[in-house]
């Protein structure tokens, strides 16, 4: 998967925290200090809902990135995450 080289327009974290790979990804965001919403799929039904249609599975961490053209992308796998944000 590429991902769009455009700055997002906006970016959502989806996670629980009894994963410790969502603890490891938030950990980065908050050291990184870049501004993504939180997004905890146990205590929202509806982001969960949302996780699922938008991004086809249930699997946290997931970082949903809105791009300034219109474009969604749904990014799972913590190192990937931190990979993109660190950019």
């Amino acid at each position: 998967m590429t991902l769009s080289q455009t700055q997002p327009k906006s970016m959502s974290l989806y996670y629980y925290d009894a994963c410790p790979y969502c603890v490891m990804t938030r950990k980065a965001i908050q050291k990184l200090g870049v501004n993504i919403e939180p997004r905890n799929i146990q205590q929202n039904n509806q982001h969960r809902s949302d996780l699922i249609q938008g991004g086809g599975k249930k699997q946290v961490p997931c970082l949903r990135i809105e791009h300034s053209n219109g474009e969604t992308q749904w990014l799972y796998e913590s190192s990937d995450i931190v990979n993109f944000i660190s950019q």
